[in-house]
């Protein structure tokens, strides 16, 4: 499936992608966001984290005292990301983004700040709808 989907996004159209690594950024990026959906988060940050070359974080529902009305936040001290609900879990950009913080946190070589964690977590999502639209993925 890997090499269908790296063919239709090569030849998609007329355009040809030839950097595999981009390529394989934005299917296991994509990826992620379907498992995120489905409810396997962990499962999810596994597989990034393992991508990256990075420690799991951890994931635990409820926020610390000092975040009480953000939806997550990223503890970098106990490598640990923090959703308000069972709710938050299930939603891509909010994990996403959350994760953005602990890879930055754990690789200096990406830029730190909520501008470029919405992006990580935006792009992911966008790229999660182009090979849906690609291959008809069920949500």
């Amino acid at each position: 499936m890997y090499n269908d989907v790296v063919r239709e996004m090569s030849d998609r159209g007329g355009r040809i992608l030839d950097d595999i690594d981009f390529i394989q950024d934005k299917v296991v990026r994509a990826y992620a966001v379907y498992l995120i959906i489905k409810g396997e988060t962990e499962r999810a940050l596994d597989i990034l984290s393992r991508y990256y070359g990075i420690v799991v974080p951890k994931i635990k529902i409820g926020l610390p005292k000092r975040h009480s009305k953000a939806l997550g936040c990223y503890d970098q001290s106990r490598e640990t990301i923090y959703l308000r609900s069972s709710r938050e879990y299930r939603s891509p950009y909010i994990v996403l983004h959350e994760f953005y913080h602990h890879l930055r946190g754990t690789k200096l070589e990406y830029p730190g700040s909520e501008k470029h964690a919405d992006k990580y977590a935006l792009e992911s999502i966008r790229y999660f709808k182009e090979l849906a639209s690609l291959k008809n993925l069920d949500t």
